[in-house]
């Protein structure tokens, strides 16, 4: 996560380091910068800037020939014949900027953002926007700001309207590059890329619903949920009370990924294509369907389906209680019978040594009507459909088959 204010960018990572530059400004520690007539400083990027001044501020570098703490060490070099020593280069390649008075630095952003920062930089407040997962970034123009708008709020708290209008959302990506209904034609192996495997169909799915005006935006995102904190994690996401409808992304990536659209009165459908089995037309019972099992798989398939495909609502308790189940195994490869329970493909053996533990995003669709009033115009779907998004999603899916 990042937070920009002007034109630089904080990470939660690297915050420690600004913050303890702070100490480097007011102790002078900028001067000793030029404290040598036969050293040159290079650095790729603000950031080693304020990585060396916290360094140098820990070790009270004193300058002159006493030499460099090692970890700013290589940042210290004698110049070649062509540059000069006792000046500051900051960035790579052709992009590079050199300071050769101690006037020079100060005037620069870096050193500047450090004294006007000084007060919010090591502060709970500012760390919490910078450890912020959820949101794709907080932008400001200014520490004036940063100032306005963290006063008075605790973290841990509902952000304040006066903080959320610096906010930028995390959307999905756009696939009108690769998919577009309206405007392309598909032959049947395009079809499977879409379709036919679990991530793609996620990804068509989620961002085609944005791509129709459906105003998708990520708020929760939990990584490797394991064991039974873990399990209890997924069904806390899955269960929250959302303001309105979501869809949730449950990913492993070693073995499978689904989406599971959860309606504002909590009833919840599931959505997924399985690589080299089925695709997600299949799995939501429409014609224009590719299947590749046979047998005594593919008996197994339309039976889970029946419960838990076809757009129907899904038991979900038993769902989650099957999901944790699974996830409270040591090994992938030792969660056979677990794996069994849940309804993807019962037969596909786990011969991994990962864990059985899921990513998690949820994204919240805030225009619904959007998606289902476009595709009403077009005939996809008839006034009266009020089922779930993805399906409807699906419909125009089917209706853009190859035949």
């Amino acid at each position: 996560m990042t937070v920009q204010v002007g034109s630089l960018v904080y990470r939660a990572r690297n915050l420690p380091q600004h913050a303890a530059a702070v100490g480097a400004v007011p102790a002078g520690i900028p001067a000793m910068l030029f404290g040598s007539s036969t050293k040159l400083w290079k650095f790729v990027d603000a950031d080693a800037v304020v990585k060396a001044l916290a360094v140098l501020q820990q070790a009270n570098w004193a300058g002159g020939s006493a030499a460099a703490p090692s970890a700013v060490g290589p940042n210290y070099v004698a110049p070649s014949g062509a540059e000069r020593a006792g000046t500051v280069r900051v960035g790579r390649g052709l992009a590079v900027i050199e300071y050769a008075t101690l006037l020079d630095l100060q005037q620069t952003e870096v050193y500047q953002a450090l004294v006007q920062g000084a007060a919010w930089l090591g502060s709970p407040g500012f760390a919490a926007l910078a450890a912020d997962t959820v949101a794709e970034r907080w932008r400001f123009a200014s520490w004036s700001e940063v100032d306005a708008a963290l006063q008075g709020w605790v973290p841990g708290t509902p952000y304040p309207q006066q903080l959320l209008a610096y906010r930028v959302v995390r959307r999905p990506e756009s696939v009108l590059t690769w998919y577009d209904p309206v405007n392309m034609t598909f032959g049947r192996s395009q079809f499977r890329n879409f379709f036919g495997a679990c991530g793609p169909t996620a990804k068509y799915l989620i961002g085609r619903i944005q791509d129709l005006g459906g105003q998708v935006e990520l708020v929760a995102e939990e990584s490797r949920l394991y064991g039974k904190n873990g399990a209890a994690a997924l069904a806390q996401l899955v269960q929250a009370d959302y303001p309105g409808l979501v869809l949730i992304n449950v990913v492993n990536d070693a073995i499978h990924e689904f989406v599971l659209e959860r309606a504002t009165d909590g009833t919840t459908a599931l959505f997924q294509g399985y690589i080299g089995a089925y695709d997600a037309l299949w799995w939501a019972e429409l014609d224009q369907a590719e299947v590749t099992l046979g047998g005594n798989e593919l008996s197994t398939m339309q039976n889970l389906r029946t419960t838990y495909g076809g757009g129907r609502a899904v038991p979900l308790s038993t769902l989650l209680a099957n999901l944790g189940t699974f996830m409270e195994v040591d090994q992938l490869r030792n969660a056979g019978i677990a794996w069994r329970a849940l309804p993807f493909l019962p037969q596909q053996n786990l011969n991994d040594d990962g864990l059985p533990s899921f990513d998690v995003r949820v994204w919240q669709v805030t225009q619904p009507q959007a998606v289902l009033n476009a595709l009403r115009v077009r005939q996809i779907i008839d006034q009266q459909f009020t089922s779930w998004l993805s399906l409807a999603v699906l419909k125009e899916a089917e209706n853009a088959a190859p035949q």
